[in-house]
């Protein structure tokens, strides 16, 4: 819909309150005043002073105002006045309602938080309704959330400039949030409707505010169980009736606050009238209309004669996401392999300063970056923060130190990144710091999470590559859903562990860290082999692993032989074994030597070096078991 970014600023320093006994010394304080003549849903602001609550005597800015009883009252171009003064190099400014920007692409409201809510709009939480919708915990939710005022007063008011606009937008999010996936159709058809048909002849003087409000208070008055996926157009055609009703009555009532009229200052009576008969038609036989709309081919899918098109595009879909829900779980994996890898050639406090920077930096493309790169800034967020967590804690788990909170805390914000990866470095410093008992929770949590929908990807050079076996199922669902969503609840990335980490390594596997060996084996490594200077396991290898060690820490016999006998089944079963084949064996030849048998170990080290000759640590494991 080519679609505008929303910015909300609040200045929190300011605090708009509506009674001499909200005055806060702490904050600058603006009373909201109004009298008779006020319009619904608006006030003005008169400056306090910081010190004493008592009335400004003289303005503060040049754009306020000292009205005929001597109060100070803010202007709501002041900002934008400000704006213009400190940014005009950017071009000109543009203003809809009350934001204000100089880009088309962007809408930006700055606003004051109020101290209380405003009398107006207990009249959502007063009124009668049917009961169904909003719910009940999504009303005190709102009723908890704070109010704002925005810089926009009423058009035909003679002190518009000296007008401030209520503005409940956090609540207006919480309703939508509410809408069942059929509502969202339903609100987006609509919002279509409106920019192909409406939007044409009256601009955005019918806007999608309308359209929104339409939508809440028919889901307020209609049962639940109309609101079907095979319903869509019915229920779009019992939004626009909703609306017609308004604009025959000439009156738009907002859904959170009292006495307002959404049409004043939009629609005279002329242009209602008008409008009534352009949605009249657009009703018309059973909304035919919809088959014309071309944003996003709409019409063109919706017609029965060219569906094996449709089955086509369908087909072409499922490829092309295959191949997404491969080369983005790729790239995340290499772009952490060369950060953690070139972590080696530091010291731990250039290494946790490069990743804190790292931090920042994506912080900077989050806020600042396109749509795309805030969400690949999004995907990388959380494998940094684990990085971080493990790095810290290592240095503790090697002072002999416990494990700060605030390390704790990092390892939670990392449990996004993907199904388990993070969640088992988490279980793994666990038990290398001695709590096993709440290491062996999380690895029940993570196994768990294990099931045929799952895909594990490595991409690792000279390693089988992993990840383009996803199910039928599973490509459906991310055509249905959010791809990075998908990502992270249905895969796993190998499990990877720098130097700096080691301390949060069981102490067989840190063996690993040195695969390079002589100077043939260097000679033999391939630019593309960051990964080798690291740890480098598959997850279910690692969680199996890691309930056998834990197991037998704990001394529980049965468990910790369950443990092993599932990762036998994974490296010996065919079709069981994925990415680190060797690392796999490796883990289970630990396995063998704990459970004293040596000629079991000893097979799955020389297996080991069948599948990789040179940069394999099993040689390291074979010299040191045949001592």
């Amino acid at each position: 819909m080519d679609s505008d970014t929303d910015y909300m600023i609040i200045l929190n320093d300011y605090l708009v309150v509506f009674d001499w006994a909200e005055w806060d010394k702490d904050k600058i304080i603006l009373l909201a005043i109004k009298d008779n003549t006020t319009p619904p849903q608006l006030c003005y602001l008169q400056r306090l002073r910081r010190d004493l609550p008592l009335k400004m005597d003289q303005p503060v800015i040049p754009t306020d105002e000292v009205d005929e009883e001597g109060r100070v009252l803010v202007s709501n171009k002041w900002l934008e006045d400000g704006l213009w003064e400190k940014y005009k190099h950017l071009g000109p400014m543009i203003s809809h309602g009350p934001s204000t920007s100089f880009s088309d692409k962007m809408d930006m409201v700055i606003a004051f938080p109020c101290a209380s809510m405003p009398e107006e709009c207990e009249f959502l939480f007063r009124r009668p309704r049917p009961g169904h919708y909003p719910k009940p915990e999504t009303l005190e939710r709102a009723r908890r959330c704070p109010t704002f005022l925005v810089p926009q007063g009423h058009p035909f008011s003679e002190h518009k400039l000296l007008q401030w606009r209520i503005s409940t937008s956090l609540w207006e999010r919480f309703l939508v949030f509410d809408f069942t996936a059929e509502q969202q159709h339903v609100y987006v058809l609509l919002k279509m409707i409106r920019k192909s048909f409406i939007k044409p002849v009256f601009g955005d003087n019918l806007s999608t505010f309308h359209m929104k409000t339409a939508v809440l208070f028919t889901i307020e008055s209609c049962q639940p169980d109309i609101w079907g996926r095979d319903n869509i157009i019915a229920c779009a055609v019992n939004c626009l009736n909703t609306l017609l009703r308004w604009i025959r009555m000439g009156k738009c009532p907002h859904f959170t606050t009292d006495g307002v009229n959404l049409f004043d200052g939009k629609l005279d009576k002329r242009k209602l009238i008008k409008l009534q008969d352009v949605i009249t038609q657009i009703k018309s036989h059973n909304m035919w209309c919809i088959y014309q709309i071309e944003m996003d081919m709409l019409g063109f899918h919706l017609l029965p004669d060219i569906r094996i098109l449709d089955d086509r595009r369908h087909s072409n879909q499922l490829r092309i996401l295959r191949e997404i829900l491969y080369l983005i779980p790729q790239w995340m994996s290499s772009t952490m392999c060369v950060l953690m890898s070139d972590s080696r050639q530091q010291n731990i406090y250039e290494a946790v300063r490069g990743i804190i920077g790292h931090l920042l930096h994506l912080h900077f493309i989050h806020n600042s970056g396109s749509s795309l790169e805030r969400e690949a800034a999004s995907l990388l967020f959380p494998y940094l923060f684990g990085f971080l967590a493990s790095t810290l804690a290592s240095c503790c788990i090697a002072r002999q130190l416990p494990v700060p909170q605030i390390v704790i805390n990092l390892y939670q914000l990392s449990f996004t990144s993907d199904l388990m990866s993070t969640m088992l470095k988490y279980a793994s410093m666990l038990y290398c710091s001695g709590q096993c008992a709440a290491a062996a929770q999380v690895l029940t949590h993570c196994e768990g999470l294990l099931g045929p929908d799952v895909h594990h990807y490595c991409d690792c050079y000279d390693r089988p590559k992993t990840g383009k076996n996803q199910s039928e199922a599973h490509l459906e669902a991310g055509l249905d859903g959010n791809i990075t969503e998908l990502l992270k609840s249905h895969s796993t990335l190998c499990v990877r562990f720098s130097i700096h980490e080691r301390c949060c390594v069981p102490e067989h596997l840190q063996y690993e860290l040195f695969r390079t060996m002589t100077h043939e084996d260097q000679q033999l490594r391939h630019a593309s082999n960051e990964w080798m200077d690291l740890v480098v396991i598959d997850c279910v290898p690692f969680l199996y692993y890691l309930q056998y060690l834990v197991y037998r820490q704990l001394d529980q016999p049965a468990s910790k032989m369950t443990a092993l006998q599932k990762l036998e089944d994974y490296v010996c079963q065919p079709g069981g074994i994925r990415g680190h084949v060797d690392t796999a064996l490796h883990v289970l030849a630990h396995c063998m030597e704990l459970e004293n048998r040596p000629d079991a170990a000893l097979f799955y080290y020389q297996q080991s070096v069948q599948f990789y000759p040179r940069n394999n640590v099993a040689n390291w494991h074979l010299t040191r078991f045949l001592q």
